[in-house]
C-alpha cells in the first residue's frame, strides 16, 4: 500500500458515518382547552370571552362591541360577519383602502386556528382580506370556534387550512401590540390595537 493509499484509508476511517434521520421530534404533551388559552391570553394583555353557543353569540358580541367601540365605527370582515350575524357593525367591502379604516373603533375578524400554550390565533388572508383592518382598529375582536384550538403551536399549524399557503399571509396574533423600549415602561397599542378580545364559539 502506498503512502497515499494509507492516508486516504485513515481519512475514510475518520469520516462521519451516515445514519438514518431519527424523524420529527414529538412535541411534549401540553395541556390544552379554553381555560389554558384564556389564562395565557390574560398573561399577554388580552381577554377571552365565552365560549358561547352559536345562538348566544350575537347577543354577547353586541354587548362587547358596544363597550369597546367608544364612539368609533365597528367593522367586521365578511367571514366574521357571517358568524356574528346582524349587529352594531358594518361589513368591510371592496374596494377599501387602508385609509378607510382610520376611524375604526372595533374590528371583528375570524381566526382559523389557535394555540393554547401561547394564546396565538391564526388569521388567514381569506378571513382578513383587508390587511390593514386588524392593525388600524383601536380594539380587535377575534372570533374563534373552540374546535380549532390546539394545545401548542405545532398542532395548531396542522389546523390551518392548506389553501392558506396559496394566500398572501398567515398572521399569528397573541395579545395587543406592546413595547417596553422607552425607559422599560410597558405601553400597549404602540403599533397596533390597544386591546385584543378573543370570543370563543362552542361547537
Amino acid at each position: 500500500m502506498s503512502e497515499r493509499d494509507d492516508i486516504l484509508a485513515r481519512v475514510r476511517q475518520g469520516a462521519p458515518r451516515r445514519t438514518r434521520h431519527p424523524g420529527l421530534h414529538p412535541p411534549p404533551a401540553l395541556p390544552g382547552g379554553w381555560d389554558v388559552f384564556a389564562a395565557a391570553l390574560a398573561g399577554v394583555g388580552g381577554e377571552a370571552h365565552g365560549p358561547y353557543s352559536p345562538h348566544a353569540l350575537g347577543g354577547a358580541l353586541k354587548e362587547l362591541v358596544r363597550r369597546r367601540a367608544e364612539g368609533g365605527r365597528a367593522v367586521a370582515e365578511p367571514s366574521a360577519a357571517e358568524l356574528a350575524g346582524r349587529g352594531p357593525w358594518e361589513t368591510a367591502r371592496e374596494p377599501a383602502t387602508a385609509h378607510a379604516f382610520a376611524d375604526v373603533g372595533v374590528a371583528l375578524v375570524k381566526g382559523c386556528a389557535a394555540a393554547a400554550d401561547c394564546a396565538a390565533v391564526a388569521v388567514t388572508e381569506s378571513d382578513a382580506p383587508h390587511r390593514a383592518l386588524p392593525f388600524l382598529c383601536q380594539r380587535l375582536v377575534l372570533l374563534l370556534p373552540v374546535s380549532l384550538l390546539a394545545p401548542d403551536l405545532h398542532r395548531a399549524w396542522a389546523l390551518v387550512p392548506a389553501a392558506a399557503a396559496r394566500g398572501h399571509h398567515v398572521t399569528w396574533i397573541s395579545g395587543p401590540s406592546k413595547t417596553a423600549d422607552i425607559e422599560q415602561v410597558l405601553v400597549y397599542g404602540a403599533h397596533g390595537p390597544l386591546g385584543l378580545d378573543v370570543v370563543g364559539i362552542a361547537d
